[in-house]
């Protein structure tokens, strides 16, 4: 198969043939006009020369979008040549400051005609009438910077499915629990709280009462994400507190993201999913908890509505559980 008839699972390979050719012709170009550049320090070059101060590493990659590594390597060969030299940052002495030499400077306006050709050239080349190439990238990488590519292909790819929990799914869904709450940094471990890590192994235990629901996310491939536990009626919800006492409320509580599917979401889903069954049902309000350990979970609730509640708190043993409520 011709990379061309792989349609878009062929823009890493063009993008990159791309580059290629345009490196390749650049530094043809640079060696026939007589001029001793290469076209892979353009970018670093070009923000040293026209920064009106010294910069760093860190911010020359903020600036040009770099790894760390390929700045250094590009500052290494410049410096080899006596185009920039390096100097010890003196408000940081583990960082290096980057100027251009007396060699640099002169090579600059040499450099600034030929980048003009270049320029007019790539315009020529990547613009016309109906469709701006340039523009085009811009949007691109805009939108990867806002938004996670990694996430969007593995949501596409895993396809998570929201549903109860299934009777053989109860073992593998207590593992999970059990490795999440104690792997949470500051959380109780299970010498702590043994009785609490119990109820996590066989929390398929819970749903033999039918107003309780263990609710899961499954991939298409079959593999548990995540999982929580909503409670119909909240004196069925068994925390400390006063929660258990609150009428015409529901809530979930035992909200566990497995460490491989983690940043895909799977946490907002599940609760999502917990917060439309409160909604259809004739509860007039929601409720739930979560403690200091779990700032992720914590900052989600809060944009999804749900309010603190400082008359629902108390001690989970001498750890701080904070409610939340989400009225209807």
């Amino acid at each position: 198969m011709k990379i061309n008839e792989l349609g878009y699972l062929s823009i890493g390979s063009q993008m990159r043939s791309i580059y290629e050719k345009l490196q390749s012709d650049g530094d043809n170009i640079y060696n026939t006009v007589g001029l001793n550049f290469k076209s892979s320090w353009f970018p670093i070059f070009h923000t040293i020369a026209y920064s009106n101060r010294q910069l760093s590493v860190t911010e020359i990659t903020e600036r040009i979008s770099y790894s760390r590594i390929t700045v250094k390597n590009v500052v290494k060969e410049l410096a080899t040549e006596n185009i920039i030299e390096i100097k010890e940052n003196p408000e940081d002495k583990r960082s290096k400051l980057f100027k251009l030499t007396r060699k640099g400077e002169l090579l600059k306006p040499k450099l600034e005609p030929i980048w003009e050709s270049f320029s007019l050239e790539l315009y020529n080349i990547f613009k016309s009438p109906n469709h701006d190439f340039l523009k085009k990238i811009q949007d691109v990488n805009d939108t990867l910077n806002q938004s996670s590519f990694k996430k969007k292909v593995l949501k596409n790819y895993y396809d998570f499915t929201v549903r109860n929990a299934k009777e053989e799914e109860f073992e593998e869904l207590g593992k999970i629990m059990v490795d999440v709450y104690s792997t949470l940094k500051g959380f109780p471990k299970i010498d702590e709280q043994p009785k609490y890590y119990e109820m996590l192994k066989n929390v398929g235990r819970l749903t033999t009462n039918p107003n309780i629901e263990l609710i899961v996310a499954v991939s298409k491939q079959g593999n548990i994400g995540g999982a929580v536990v909503y409670f119909k009626d909240m004196k069925y919800y068994g925390s400390g507190g006063t929660a258990t006492k609150e009428k015409n409320a529901c809530g979930f509580r035992l909200l566990a993201v497995d460490s491989k599917y983690r940043g895909l979401s799977l946490g907002k889903e599940l609760t999502i999913e917990c917060i439309n069954r409160g909604k259809k049902s004739s509860s007039e309000q929601i409720i739930i908890h979560t403690t200091k350990a779990m700032q992720t979970a914590w900052g989600m609730y809060e944009r999804l509505g749900f309010k603190r509640s400082d008359d629902l708190d108390f001690m989970q043993g001498e750890l701080p559980v904070f409610g939340f409520r989400l009225k209807k």
